[in-house]
């Protein structure tokens, strides 16, 4: 993983709790600091939060183009859903696996990782993606869910090694749900 600077991750953690305003605001006060690619990848970043996936997708095709060695994760992670959404699971786990290489703290890699890795029926690398997803994030309810949900496979097939696990990830879950606010669970990634 490239150290993007302290810039880079600030501003990026605000687009992803939410805070656009904020972080555009905190991007045009860093336009004249930030070296080409990275401030390329944070504008891809702000249309990622915003939602606008082909203009995040061209900025973070230019940054890397503008950079042979510069690489940007949520490009594969989009790269990843399409290739997923069009059954290239292959393709799209490649993408997942790249995205996670370049950036380890961006959980939705994982949790698409784990989607993925139940649609073919490994809920034990699924397990893994979640659990992983869980530490990065214990803010967002679906992480709760998702691991409860693979558990829940994982003992259909083996009660006896699953059990424990499954019954302390419930509690969890029902922990998490007092706690954090309210996400219909039909929202999940599953």
């Amino acid at each position: 993983m490239v150290d993007k600077g302290e810039p880079y991750t600030r501003i990026t953690k605000l687009l992803s709790d939410g805070q656009i305003r904020e972080g555009a605001e905190a991007l045009a006060n860093e336009t004249a600091s930030l070296p080409r690619p990275v401030l390329l990848e944070c504008v891809g970043n702000l249309h990622f939060y915003k939602r606008e996936f082909p203009e995040a997708v061209s900025k973070y095709e230019e940054a890397m183009n503008s950079d042979v060695d510069y690489d940007v994760a949520r490009y594969h992670y989009l790269i990843g859903v399409q290739h997923e959404r069009q059954g290239d699971y292959v393709e799209a786990f490649k993408r997942y696996q790249a995205a996670i290489e370049i950036e380890p703290i961006f959980v939705d890699s994982y949790v698409e990782l784990g989607g993925l890795l139940v649609k073919v029926g490994d809920y034990e690398g699924a397990l893994t993606c979640y659990t992983d997803a869980l530490k990065l994030n214990r803010a967002d309810l679906r992480n709760f869910s998702n691991r409860v949900h693979v558990l829940q496979l994982l003992c259909s097939r083996d009660s006896a090694q699953y059990s424990d696990e499954y019954f302390a990830a419930l509690s969890d879950l029902e922990i998490a749900r007092e706690r954090l606010p309210g996400v219909d669970e039909s929202a999940s990634w599953w």
